[in-house]
């Protein structure tokens, strides 16, 4: 024998400790021997212990390796129970007593031993491959799980997203909607506002219209009242002219030259249109003719023949026209009733519409003006407005300011570019109620305002019609345009260099807000009250003055007027008439952009003591301003007076 055979044997070989070594004895002969394992002993206690807990800890659910571990162990459970059930069988078969034919039944129980554990093989490979399947099934089942889990989580992902692009396209709806109703209030509001403005409009032309009827039944009342007195109309309107209680203010009586119907007509090549220097037109404001007279060259206008004119009201519009002499008012020559013409000195250089608008069409256009000119015949224009507005008892009102009024002097001219005002008592020349209508053009120098409120010519339409003048110049656009582009580049929503090319910056701004603020649109100060027009006019002469005094070539005394004026007037720095005076911190006044650059330089030091400056904070002293204004106004009365 070399292996247990007996029952008690091979129970003791199945079921002993591991950990215990036996030897196995027959007859005091040593059969076999097993040896101790302690590893193998711990292991199976823990294994043993590690597959009860998981079994108690997963009573409710257990993962596909756990359960292929559990198929295993019961595989393995039935062998060994098999296993043991046939060596009991065994058992029982072998018979108590030893016989002779033990050692056959001994080798009949070894093979069949031998078949069991064959048997036990087998099946064993059975538990295996049914392990597998089970295996296989369970991770299909688990990948199904899993992408339905997925589909699931994507149909819920799907649902969110569809619910958020309901509420977003629900908020756009509502957004759009109300976005709708703002522009009904809006439009709404437009409608208003139109309907309100056409309303106005039908005010206004009705207030017009009532002037119009008021101006000629009082122009008729007034001539009743003189030819009752006289009886003769013309001898009248001279008369009248010379009365101080109307125009004169006690000055001497102004005849002008009255000129034969004949000589005009020589003059005019018996007022042929190729002679005709206004550009053509319809004549509804008359027509001017160019033609020499008496060996001097004259402007010839001749009043539109459809046009009712008075004698007498003519007589006095032109006694008026003649009273106003001044370097940049265009000089009358003469008049003559019977052809309803007055003649004017021809000034050569053209107008300023034509300067402003070079071409136009017609290749023999002058060139247009550069900055630096257009500066010095807008400094003329303020002159001769300035003239005008300080007249005595009343202002006298231009009327009809704009560029076709304006002949450019060309640059021999002593003090360079420079200009004559035309136009001056063209109004009165005939009845109110046969004024021509305002075009759209002409309505772009009326100011709205002051003609809405009063409905009479003041001296602050005169200066809004400068303003849109200066806004041209700058911008060279259209009188409608002008003001908008002057605001974009102010604003800075559009350039220098796009709305006035070929200026300095610094002066296209200086000039462009001196514009606006004749316009009424003070940009710098939107709240502060309009300016009277004589400080707008007095104001519009220091910037251009500034302005034609740094241009090239030009010396910055050309349009001083220094020559004797106070000391205390003039700016130490630059020996001229201050018209910004500011006081520094050494106690000295000086001129503020003369003060202001001597900073910015960077000197800290007065400029009259050469000590450091205790502060660079300047104040205006506004004492020395008003006296220095009162100044000029003294030097123009002076200066109109001796014309």
């Amino acid at each position: 024998m070399r292996t247990p055979r007996s029952k008690k044997a091979l129970t003791v070989q199945w079921k002993a400790n591991p950990s215990c070594k036996i030897w196995f004895l027959c007859r005091g002969n040593l059969i076999c021997t097993r040896e101790a394992s302690e590893g193998q002993a711990h292991s199976r206690a823990e294994s043993s212990t590690a597959s009860t807990s998981s079994r108690s800890s997963t009573s409710g659910y257990s993962t596909p390796a756990a359960r292929d571990r559990s198929i295993e162990d019961q595989a393995v459970g039935t062998l060994d129970g098999a296993a043991v059930q046939l060596l009991q069988e065994i058992e029982e078969d072998r018979p108590e007593t030893p016989t002779s034919d033990a050692g056959e039944m001994d080798d009949a129980l070894y093979d069949k031993l031998k078949r069991a554990l064959m048997e036990a093989e087998s099946l064993k490979h059975e538990a295996y491959e049914e392990t597998r399947r089970r295996q296989m099934a369970e991770r299909e089942l688990a990948e199904a799980s899993r992408m339905a889990d997925e589909a699931e989580r994507s149909n819920q992902r799907e649902a969110r997203h569809r619910k958020e692009v309901e509420e977003m396209v629900a908020r756009e709806r509502a957004a759009i909607e109300q976005d709708r109703r703002e522009l009904d209030d809006i439009l709404e509001k437009i409608r208003k506002v139109d309907d309100r403005s056409a309303e106005l409009e039908l005010q206004i032309t009705s207030s017009e219209r009532t002037m119009n009827d008021l101006e000629a039944r009082l122009s008729e009342s007034y001539n009743l009242l003189h030819t009752l007195r006289q009886g003769d109309p013309w001898s009248t309107a001279t008369e009248s002219a010379s009365e101080s209680t109307e125009d004169g203010g006690g000055e001497q009586r102004v005849s002008f030259l009255q000129l034969g119907y004949s000589e005009l007509d020589e003059a005019t090549k018996h007022f042929d249109e190729s002679v005709r220097i206004d550009g053509g037109g319809d004549g509804s404001r008359g027509k001017v003719y160019g033609g020499e007279l008496r060996g001097m060259a004259v402007a010839v206008k001749v009043v539109n023949p459809d046009v009712a004119v008075h004698e007498a009201r003519f007589a006095r519009a032109v006694e008026r026209i003649g009273r106003a002499r001044h370097p940049n008012l265009v000089t009358l020559v003469g008049a003559c009733p019977a052809a309803r013409a007055v003649v004017y000195e021809l000034v050569p250089g053209g107008s300023l519409e034509e300067r402003l608008d070079p071409g136009g069409g017609s290749g023999s256009a002058p060139p247009p003006l550069p900055w630096h000119a257009r500066c010095g015949v807008a400094y003329g224009a303020c002159s001769a407005l300035a003239f005008l507005h300080s007249t005595l008892p009343r202002p006298t009102v231009h009327g009809d300011v704009r560029p076709a009024n304006i002949l450019v002097l060309a640059d021999n001219a002593p003090h360079g570019w420079s200009c004559k005002l035309a136009g001056l008592g063209a109004r009165g020349l005939v009845e109110e109620r046969e004024q021509p209508r305002p075009g759209a053009a002409d309505r772009a120098y009326a100011d709205p305002r002051y003609l809405a409120a009063t409905g009479e010519l003041n001296p602050h339409r005169d200066v809004y019609a400068l303003g849109v003048v200066l806004l041209r110049l700058v911008t060279g656009r259209p009188a409608f345009l002008a003001r908008k582009a002057a605001r974009e580049a102010v604003d800075g929503r559009a350039s220098w260099q796009e709305v006035a090319g070929g200026w300095p910056t610094e002066r296209a701004r200086e000039v462009a807000l001196l514009g606006l603020r004749c316009c009424g649109v003070d940009v710098e100060a939107e709240q502060r009250p309009r300016l009277p027009a004589a400080l707008l006019l007095e104001e519009a002469r220091g910037v251009l003055e500034a302005a034609v005094s740094a241009a090239p070539s030009r010396s910055p005394s050309s349009l001083s007027e220094s020559d004797g004026a106070p000391s205390y007037f003039l700016c130490p720095i630059l020996k001229e008439v201050m018209r910004d005076p500011q006081i520094s911190g050494d106690g000295f006044t000086y001129e503020a952009e003369a003060i202001r650059e001597w900073l910015r330089s960077g000197h800290d030091t007065s400029p009259m003591t050469n000590l450091k400056l205790p502060t660079q904070q300047l104040v205006p002293n506004h004492a020395l301003r008003s006296a220095i204004h009162e100044w000029r106004h003294r030097q123009l009365r002076a200066h109109h007076r001796l014309h």
